[in-house]
């Protein structure tokens, strides 16, 4: 399968997995690093909790890792056996190839980890493009899915107009046009140090996407069984979350939304939600 070049080189693709590195000696849980050959390219998969006990997956967002999980797989994985996949094509250890978001691509990726690690059901936790992806596996395998819990989910409505303009200016002012974005992001949350400093990291070696997300139809919501909990921000800069949380209520039969006050695209301490929804 051809690479894909997410870098914009190799000493900056070296940068940015160091840092990751980095990240990873937090992981306060025991826990094993698995890559997994799939069709789609090697995927890297954190593993931590118990086997024998129920399977949860986590998905980041896009430009992300699974780092970002770093304090909910603390306490997730000791009830729960816990798998947190880098996407391939992001800023991670998996494959830099970046399939095509229709034909079923993802949900053709995310049926290979289960098959090949002897998964039955699982529940997913992702967020922004990860929710995008746990909603199309749920869509095409229904019997695969437990619960879904879909933080700043991508996938629902389209991505802000003013957003896109911002990042494009952003872009190109330097110092100024990061920290301006990041606040766009972040909201009024006081940005941790080491989530900064990996952010520009990735602003000035990582290649985003430039492709847009599909928007998944009625028709095809309609399809997901699952009990979901979804948690937005009322000021994220990317996804309208109450847009989102009706269009979600409008079409599943068993969906919790939590639309959080004076918060952005990110989320944080949101933990004990998630377990209560995973634990009723």
């Amino acid at each position: 399968m051809a690479k894909t070049l997410i870098y914009k080189s190799d000493e900056g693709k070296k940068q940015v997995l160091s840092y990751y590195e980095t990240l990873l000696t937090q992981w306060h849980q025991p826990f094993r690093q698995i890559t997994l050959e799939t069709t789609f390219g090697n995927t890297f998969i954190i593993e931590s909790g118990l086997k024998e006990s129920p399977t949860i997956l986590f998905l980041h967002g896009s430009g992300s890792n699974s780092a970002m999980w770093l304090g909910d797989a603390m306490i997730l994985s000791e009830t729960y056996h816990v798998l947190a996949i880098d996407i391939i094509g992001e800023c991670g250890k998996s494959s830099e190839n970046r399939p095509e978001f229709k034909n079923g691509n993802y949900s053709g990726w995310i049926s290979e980890i289960i098959e090949k690690l002897a998964l039955n059901r699982i529940s997913i936790i992702a967020c922004s493009l990860g929710g995008w992806i746990a909603l199309d596996f749920s869509i095409k395998h229904p019997e695969r899915i437990e619960k879904l819990v879909l933080m700043a989910t991508a996938g629902i409505t389209q991505v802000k107009l003013k957003t896109i303009f911002w990042i494009i200016i952003t872009s190109m002012m330097g110092t100024w046009g990061f920290n301006k974005l990041n606040r766009m992001v972040y909201g009024k949350l006081t940005i941790d140090n080491k989530a900064l400093e990996f952010a520009s990291l990735v602003k000035e070696n990582y290649k985003p996407r430039t492709d847009v997300l599909p928007v998944l139809t009625n028709e095809s919501l309609r399809q997901i069984k699952a009990p979901t909990l979804f948690i937005g921000g009322e000021n994220d800069c990317f996804y309208d979350s109450r847009k989102t949380a009706s269009r979600l209520k409008e079409n599943m039969e068993n969906v919790k939304c939590l639309v959080l006050k004076d918060t952005g695209h990110v989320l944080t301490n949101q933990t004990n939600n998630i377990l209560q929804f995973l634990n009723s």
